[in-house]
């Protein structure tokens, strides 16, 4: 698929037949609302400890922590990202894939982020909160079933955002100081002393798994369809030999 912006009407439109994105994104600012009303991480840890993902949680038996890390945000500012960005693509993809295919992808997002960020990123323990896989699985996924269009708002193609996305990704996890990897760690900690102190604030591992299942998303999505032609040749080639 390849195409110029679609105008605010066509957005507007595909906004409001979005049932699914609509329906997460207002269950995310309930929540956020609610914890935001209770105190937030200061006030009520003990939620975000046993509803965050962590390798403590999971060993404890708490797997739910797979998906219900994804319902909850740091801040206001955290939910508003993740938030805007799901609104922006979350539309199209329910329009090009449909209903069911957004639950999908919103799912893999949350499990492939999540277990990304365990591997590189939970030496430590740091407790994994935000719907990130899943808005990272739902962009990869557009930009790769329609690498030719303009990716609203920002003014490039699906082709160059997404690889953009992937590898900026890719290079985050792997200079993240808490993998201890030799030479990628001392560029990460150089880069957060010096240049962005916030840079690890964030679990880049969980932007790359959500990425990742998105883009084999999208291959799974464009996969060669078996024909009738082809199954009619299969079947004359079994029963002639």
């Amino acid at each position: 698929m390849s195409g110029r912006v679609p105008d605010w009407k066509s957005l507007a439109g595909d906004l409001a037949a979005a049932r699914g994105t609509l329906a997460f994104v207002g269950l995310l600012l309930a929540i956020q609302i609610a914890l935001g009303w209770a105190g937030g991480v200061e006030r009520v840890p003990q939620v975000y400890e046993i509803f965050g993902l962590s390798r403590e949680g999971l060993g404890r038996g708490r797997i739910w922590q797979l998906l219900s890390h994804g319902l909850l945000h740091a801040n206001g500012l955290h939910f508003a990202l993740n938030g805007l960005v799901l609104l922006a693509v979350g539309p199209r993809l329910e329009r090009i894939g449909g209903l069911r295919l957004w639950g999908r992808l919103i799912v893999a997002g949350l499990l492939a982020g999540g277990a990304m960020h365990l591997v590189a990123e939970g030496a430590g323990d740091r407790i994994l909160i935000g719907a990130s896989g899943s808005v990272m699985a739902a962009l990869l996924w557009l930009t790769a079933v329609s690498p030719g269009s303009r990716m609203w708002p920002v003014p490039v193609s699906g082709k160059s955002l997404g690889l953009g996305v992937l590898l900026a990704s890719a290079v985050l996890t792997l200079i993240n100081p808490a993998l201890g990897l030799p030479v990628f760690s001392d560029w990460g900690r150089a880069l957060g002393e010096t240049a962005v102190p916030v840079v690890f604030g964030v679990s880049h591992a969980c932007h790359l798994g959500g990425a990742l299942a998105g883009w084999l998303g999208a291959r799974w999505t464009l996969r060669p369809r078996v024909t009738l032609a082809q199954l009619q040749r299969d079947r004359r080639r079994r029963e002639g030999g």
